[in-house]
């Protein structure tokens, strides 16, 4: 019996923290991004078109500082556990300042249509519990 050796080395290595983000990272935004179509569709026909590009902000504000997180935290390599510690802190503490900033932004912006802008945000925040519960 002839034997093709076996190409194993891509899935015997550990992934590093930085790739293990990048596709965690991917996944939220994956599901986001869909999230926030369903929910402007629904503003759609349910309301109009105000209320869709309402919703379309409200989850593109979510996505924006996801996305911000993701880029504030990158790093290369494996660094010490008190580095990676203070770039995720920093990470997250810009996540939280953009996601806010937009959120208030949308508010002021969308006032009428706010309860869709509202309904976008909070959808693509599900996002993470959806990640999380596949994974």
């Amino acid at each position: 019996m002839h034997q093709e050796n076996a190409n194993i080395r891509e899935f015997s290595r550990p992934l590093s923290p930085a790739e293990k983000l990048r596709k965690q990272i991917r996944a939220v935004l994956l599901v986001m991004s869909a999230l926030t179509g369903v929910v402007a569709a629904t503003a759609f026909f349910i309301a109009d078109t105000k209320a869709m590009f309402a919703a379309f902000a409200g989850g593109l504000s979510q996505i924006a500082a996801v996305w911000v997180y993701g880029r504030v935290s990158r790093f290369e390599g494996i660094p010490a556990p008190k580095t990676l510690y203070v770039q995720f802190l920093l990470a997250e503490i810009v996540k939280v300042v953009v996601s806010l900033a937009l959120l208030l932004a949308g508010y002021v912006i969308f006032g009428a249509n706010a309860l869709w802008f509202a309904g976008a945000f909070v959808a693509s925040l599900l996002a993470y519990l959806l990640v999380l519960i596949s994974k």
